[in-house]
């Protein structure tokens, strides 16, 4: 038999509408506009602009099974999954399977190991929405017109997510269009593998991007009357949100890390050892609960980005600026997938999630990058989401003196919550305060 959802995943999902995050012109593009004629944009960027402008619903941006991070076959049981989870569900369900945990009720799962602990498997697919009651007792098809306004407002919500990202991801690739201070053939691999030494083959003359005055910025627009609040002294910084926190990032490589070993070495969850759960208000571990699988979000980066390598030729390659570009919109689309699956935020409506989501994003990349550093950090450098070190100073190297002074203003803020011993649980309730303010 087959579930209520079966089949849904055939069909194309409709156009969406337009839903863009504000345009923050950036120091590179503020490059392309000095080397324009008469302050105007060069050709290539003012195709940028225009596609970025038009955007609304982006092909490219495969869906991932919430579960297990496999391929998603269409909609099952409430939302989008794969084949394999959608099965196991149907089956626990119809037959009534009681399982238990031999660890501690939090395993991982992910496409490799899921069929280890289907107890865990099966509280997942719980917690990211599937539907008990979309699964019919008695084994038989229908249904569907039941669910169809879930699946309609499920759609409506992931093509508006992804045209947020998209409409922040297409400015970031419409950077590195204009920077080539960058040698361009470095590959995934090495770039991965051997960041510290293809650092040392940077220019030395490497020409700074220069500095940018974002608010007096010709291509700023604001989306569907909303604009973005003021970032006191980090305003500017979501430019460069280069950093996440779901378990949907999912990219590259880097010129940078003195030590490949750090590469999907570290974990928000194991820096957490301090109380016993006893001793954790109920609300505090249900917000714990949220937090994404930081070796998966680092996985599904790394792959992102290989793939994204690999699909250009050797010409075309994206140099160390360009793929920190394609990093923070990654990130941003996994803190959208955070927000979505959360506890109290999901509950929300759709055009209200989209609110809170356009109000907040940058200050919720910020954060996620300063604890980052905070937890795991070292004198000197920046640990980027996919586990790699980069020398401040290469950054510096690369970057105008807006973003050097951003970037100095991040790290005072790191050294600031170091000495007050910012923990995991302080870092989700931040989280959460942000998203939930306006």
């Amino acid at each position: 038999g087959a579930g209520v959802a079966d089949g849904h995943g055939a069909s194309s999902p409709a156009r969406s509408r337009l839903v863009m995050l504000p345009k923050v012109e950036t120091e590179a593009l503020g490059l392309a506009r000095s080397n324009g004629e008469q302050g105007q944009m060069p050709e290539n960027m003012q195709v940028s602009q225009f596609k970025m402008v038009n955007y609304s619903y982006d092909e490219d941006l495969e869906e991932l099974c919430p579960v297990c991070g496999d391929k998603v076959s269409g909609y099952h049981y409430g939302l989008l999954t794969c084949e394999s989870c959608k099965g196991f569900f149907k089956r626990t369900v119809q037959n009534n399977k009681r399982y238990t945990c031999i660890e501690n009720q939090n395993c991982q799962i992910d496409k490799t190991q899921r069929k280890r602990c289907p107890y865990c498997r099966f509280q997942k697919c719980l917690s990211v929405g599937m539907k008990l009651e979309a699964v019919r007792a008695d084994r038989m098809r229908g249904g569907r017109n039941k669910f169809g306004p879930m699946y309609k407002r499920d759609r409506a919500l992931k093509q508006q997510k992804k045209a947020l990202i998209r409409a922040n991801g297409l400015k970031l690739e419409a950077m590195t269009q204009v920077i080539q201070a960058m040698p361009t053939d470095l590959t995934i691999s090495s770039a991965i593998q051997n960041i510290h030494s293809a650092s040392k083959g940077l220019p030395l003359n490497h020409t700074a991007l220069p500095p940018t005055d974002y608010d007096r910025s010709p291509f700023v627009t604001s989306p569907i009357s909303m604009t973005m609040p003021p970032h006191g002294s980090l305003q500017g910084y979501q430019t460069y949100g280069h950093f996440p926190s779901r378990a949907i990032k999912s990219e590259y490589p880097d010129p940078y890390t003195s030590s490949p070993e750090s590469i999907m070495g570290y974990s928000y969850m194991d820096s957490y050892q301090t109380s016993s759960p006893a001793s954790i208000p109920h609300l505090i571990l249900e917000l714990l609960k949220c937090e994404p699988d930081e070796p998966q979000v680092q996985a599904k980066i790394m792959a992102y980005l290989q793939q994204e390598q690999a699909n250009r030729s050797k010409h075309e390659k994206l140099n160390t600026f360009g793929l920190m570009c394609k990093m923070a919109d990654q990130t941003l689309f996994s803190i959208v997938e955070w927000a979505r699956s959360s506890i109290f935020f999901r509950e929300l409506k759709v055009d209200d999630q989209m609110k809170l989501l356009q109000n907040c994003w940058s200050e919720l990349l910020i954060l996620d990058h300063i604890y980052r550093q905070v937890v795991h950090g070292k004198e000197g450098s920046i640990l980027l989401v996919t586990g790699q070190q980069v020398d401040y100073s290469v950054i510096a190297s690369q970057a105008g003196a807006t973003l050097n002074n951003l970037m100095s203003h991040a790290q005072e803020l790191v050294a600031k919550l170091r000495s007050l011993q910012f923990d995991l649980r302080e870092f989700v309730c931040l989280k959460f305060l942000v998203l939930f303010s306006l």
